[in-house]
């Protein structure tokens, strides 16, 4: 299929990528329910429904999902960021490919962070549909240590926490860097999050964005 013809399939979709600890799943659900969207949630579809990657064909994405988390953070982070930044690009493929194979007609909200900006351009027809939210470094090393339980364990598995966390906040405060440079190489929109507006705010300045007509956003 050519990127014209996928161009064409996909302008029912809306695209919000960004980096981790921007509160996106968190805004596009509130968009959802507030517009009549369905919620994409990338990292969701990959556990739940997408195909388990192909070491032949998504190399990167096999090796990451079948490391330990000492594999995964216990390494210097340019080869973090470079591991990460693969993976994204193979995720993205396999995303394509299911929203190629699913009905087009209503509206869908898609939402994760391997949304990365040089893959996703040529396919926009209206370059008002994507978005991309990206947390300050301030606001990303304070937040993601109280997500929840689940940093807490991740932590706990590996042979030194403290340099894990280390490690995995500088991947991350890397990947924002990165994704703000193309999103401004490319002539993309994007906005950061520094923990001044609500969530709800947020939410109010992606629907805003996208022209989505209705009610506004209530947590």
């Amino acid at each position: 299929m050519t990127v014209n013809m996928i161009r064409d399939r996909l302008q029912h979709v809306y695209w919000m990528g960004g980096s981790p600890c921007a509160g996106k799943s968190t805004m596009a659900g509130l968009i959802a329910a507030a517009h009549d969207l369905t919620h994409y949630h990338i990292d969701q579809e990959l556990r739940t429904r997408l195909p388990k990657p192909n070491p032949a064909r998504q190399p990167c994405l096999a090796r990451w999902f079948s490391s330990t988390w000492d594999d995964l953070w216990m390494r210097p982070v340019d080869a973090l960021l470079d591991d990460v930044i693969r993976c994204y690009q193979e995720q993205f493929d396999l995303v394509i490919a299911d929203l190629l194979a699913m009905p087009a007609g209503a509206p869908i909200l898609v939402e994760g962070n391997s949304l990365l900006p040089d893959n996703l351009a040529p396919l926009l027809q209206d370059r008002r549909r994507a978005l991309w939210v990206i947390p300050t470094e301030t606001f990303q090393r304070r937040t993601y240590p109280n997500r929840g339980e689940w940093v807490l364990h991740i932590l706990s598995q590996c042979s030194n926490p403290e340099q894990a966390l280390q490690n995995w906040m500088d991947r991350d405060v890397a990947f924002a860097a990165w994704i703000e440079e193309r999103v401004k190489d490319l002539g993309l929109a994007h906005f950061t999050v520094d923990g001044v507006q609500t969530i709800e705010q947020n939410a109010q300045r992606v629907i805003d964005f996208f022209g989505l007509a209705g009610k506004p956003v209530s947590g």
